[in-house]
């Protein structure tokens, strides 16, 4: 772990931006460590990246909003 990294808790707030990003930074680290090179998730973090100023797949970023929503909603996350 470097110096500039903040250690979160689970009580810590974040952008809805900074939340997706986060989510295609999981997706790469889970799919790197256990040696996956799916195709399917090759394509959905391919999908999840910005190209200006927009994420490559729009749909995926209504998606996301879906999430939070229903996250935010009380629904615990669970579909």
């Amino acid at each position: 772990m470097t110096e500039d990294v903040t250690i979160m808790n689970a009580t810590d707030t974040i952008t809805l931006i900074e939340g997706y990003d986060a989510m295609r930074i999981f997706l790469e680290t889970v799919s790197l460590r256990l040696g996956k090179t799916d195709e399917e998730i090759d394509l959905i973090v391919a999908g999840l990246k910005w190209a200006d100023g927009s994420p490559v797949d729009p749909a995926m970023w209504q998606d996301w909003l879906a999430a939070v929503q229903i996250t935010c909603g009380g629904g615990g996350g669970e579909t």
